[in-house]
């Protein structure tokens, strides 16, 4: 009987062990899965602000070349103004 019992407590152990690795990769999982859930999250956000700013930018190469664009563009990136112009300069 004691080889038995023996081989008995050795199943028993080993399926203790296995339901208690069962256990730890579900839990480990769950969490990468969570993880990667909010990550998804974040990286569709960032896809729409920058869908969004694929889709202004092509607004603003339909616009015609006219003088009232040149004059934009001057004040926006070079920080040109015409000579009779007063600035006002905000510290915001």
């Amino acid at each position: 009987m004691k080889k038995g019992a023996r081989l008995n407590f050795f199943i028993k152990l080993t399926i203790l062990v296995v339901i208690c690795f069962c256990a730890v990769n579900i839990i480990r999982l769950r969490t990468e899965y969570n993880s990667l859930r909010a990550t998804e999250a974040e990286l569709r956000a960032q896809k729409e602000q920058y869908e969004e700013e694929i889709g202004r930018l092509k607004e603003e190469l339909e616009q015609p070349m006219d003088d009232e664009y040149v004059m934009r563009i001057a004040r926006e990136k070079l920080g040109y103004y015409l000579p009779d112009e007063i600035i006002f300069y905000n510290d915001r």
